[in-house]
């Protein structure tokens, strides 16, 4: 009767577990990552225009924010993009907006001794909701020089340093997407911020801005002494 008792014991338990590992047991299923809805023009001419502190003087360069005349080759060291354009992703049934911008970047080989400096490609992305987007628009055409800050807590970036390893390391649009869609579920640490305004300077409406930066009260500060203007009507073509 013990043995009978004892067998019909282990028989429950085994089923038991049985039951349990088949509850908890789930099919593996790759994860659907955001994807484009709708891009916009690239925008791929601004000026860029920085005070220089010792001389009193405004420099210009193309596509550069530097305090002085850019040499092609200093270029990666500096503020810069290639382009910039808005684009919209659909994700879990959601709409957002994203700002991205192209653009050459570096590191050097031997960080400690500053030594061999490798330039490369970077695509970044800052993200806005619906309601920010459309603060954007109507205060743009505003154009009445008054600072707009957006603020997002979703962005990053990819670059090509590592591309040569292929996979999640190569730099195209599958591989941003998944940035993307990352940044969506995890956001990060730290708020980014996009300055811009537009106003009318010697007869011309134009827009000034600065690329996706942290956060801070620095940044209208640094907006006063350096950014890019480009016309009004170029950076309209960019807006949705």
């Amino acid at each position: 009767m013990k043995r009978r008792k004892q067998n019909l014991l282990s028989a429950l338990v085994i089923l038991l577990t049985f039951f349990s590992v088949a509850v908890i047991a789930q099919s593996r299923e790759n994860r659907e990552n955001a994807e484009f809805d709708e891009k916009s023009e690239k925008l791929k001419s601004a000026t860029g225009w920085a005070l220089n502190g010792e001389t009193g003087k405004w420099v210009e360069n193309a596509n550069v924010i530097y305090d002085r005349k850019c040499e092609k080759y200093w270029k990666s060291h500096t503020t810069n993009f290639k382009w910039i354009q808005f684009a919209t992703v659909k994700y879990n049934g959601k709409e957002y907006y994203v700002f991205l911008y192209e653009g050459l970047t570096g590191s050097y080989r031997y960080p400690n001794i500053k030594q061999d400096w490798e330039t490369g490609k970077i695509t970044g992305f800052s993200i806005f909701d619906s309601t920010d987007y459309t603060d954007l628009k109507e205060k743009i055409a505003l154009k009445n020089g008054d600072n707009i800050i957006l603020t997002s807590k979703i962005h990053g970036y990819i670059t090509d340093r590592f591309k040569i390893l292929g996979g999640e390391h190569s730099y195209n649009e599958k591989n941003l997407l998944a940035k993307i869609t990352t940044a969506i579920n995890e956001g990060t640490y730290y708020e980014e911020s996009f300055i811009l305004n537009s106003q009318n300077v010697d007869g011309q409406d134009v827009v000034r801005f600065r690329l996706p930066g942290q956060s801070g009260q620095y940044i209208e500060g640094a907006f006063k002494k350096a950014y890019f203007e480009t016309p009004l009507e170029d950076f309209q073509k960019i807006l949705f």
